[in-house]
């Protein structure tokens, strides 16, 4: 009797050791699995900070392609408006040597020029009689002249003289010039004359190419070289 209550005390106290070591186990599995309130409100600010850290990466690339897009579609917008080629002037080239030669009777011209002065755009009109060297600059909107000079002749003159009978147009010199250098804007032009030949010289900013004035055949409209 003594003995079987022995065994019964033994399988109990095994049992109980048991069920202590399963409850053990759990609880050090429940520790791992399960965060503390600290922890994992950690977690949730750093998710929270790689979240911002990437919002704040996203938005920077976009406002540098929206700035870089602003800079381009700029860029083209002065282009063109900063040159003449698509500026109307109220005095048109015929016009403004129609006034010269009111002026001077039988004058022969040498050179014009449309050029920026201040604010205004004017025509500079060069040429000669028997007697003086003249010069004529006008207004390009008003007509209105605003200088004139002459100067003795103390010998003949002996430069290349405008042919202007059936010229083209400045529009369609610009237009020409700029299509030979692919980009860029007019600044101004002028007219010479050199071994018979009257030719526009269109002065083009804003190019590609390492280019200065744009020459251009007064009679046809071809490209004739660099100056």
């Amino acid at each position: 009797m003594k003995k079987s209550m022995n065994k019964k005390a033994l399988i109990a106290a095994t049992t109980l050791a048991t069920s202590l070591i399963l409850v053990a186990c759990g609880n050090d599995n429940q520790d791992d699995d399960t965060m503390t309130p600290m922890e994992s409100s950690s977690e949730m600010m750093q998710s929270s900070d790689q979240l911002d850290t990437s919002s704040m990466m996203e938005s920077s690339s976009s406002a540098m392609s929206e700035a870089d897009s602003s800079s381009e579609s700029s860029d083209m917008s002065n282009t063109s408006t900063k040159g003449i080629e698509n500026k109307k002037f109220d005095v048109s080239l015929t016009q403004a040597v129609d006034k010269f030669k009111d002026e001077y009777k039988d004058a022969e011209l040498t050179s014009i020029n449309i050029d920026k002065s201040f604010s205004n755009y004017v025509y500079e009109i060069e040429g000669f009689n028997e007697s003086n060297e003249l010069e004529m600059t006008l207004d390009a909107m008003s007509g209105e002249v605003i200088k004139q000079n002459e100067e003795k002749l103390d010998e003949p003159m002996d430069n290349d003289t405008l042919d202007l009978e059936g010229i083209v147009t400045p529009e369609e010199a610009m237009k020409a010039a700029l299509n030979e250098v692919g980009s860029g804007y007019v600044k101004d032009w002028g007219l010479s004359s050199e071994v018979g030949t009257t030719y526009y010289e269109v002065d083009i900013e804003g190019s590609d190419k390492d280019t200065e004035d744009v020459q251009i055949d007064a009679k046809t409209g071809d490209f004739i070289g660099f100056d």
